[in-house]
């Protein structure tokens, strides 16, 4: 049986630790629960990092409600222990 799936959004604090710069890098899409939409959210990232370090371009969801990155900031790096998800209500 599946389980439903809601929409949420990842929210990842990056840092730039030559420049002392911060933000957040968010991620949206579907997911059981909070702990699967942060697991979705790490793996998208990694896609992209793969793709990046091989010269290709990013592959993109078929729709918005896919797990993807549309782009990476170079020289950034994400915090992933101090991720937050939070549910997007439709």
């Amino acid at each position: 049986m599946t389980m439903p799936q809601f929409m949420y959004a990842v929210d990842v604090p990056i840092e730039r630790t030559d420049t002392g710069e911060r933000g957040v890098h968010v991620f949206t899409g579907l997911a059981e629960d909070g702990g699967e939409a942060r697991k979705a959210a790490q793996r998208a990232w990694e896609t992209a990092l793969l793709y990046t370090m091989a010269g290709q371009d990013i592959p993109t969801g078929a729709s918005n409600t896919d797990w993807s990155a549309r782009g990476l900031r170079a020289g950034w790096d994400l915090l992933w222990h101090q991720a937050t998800d939070n549910y997007i209500p439709r």
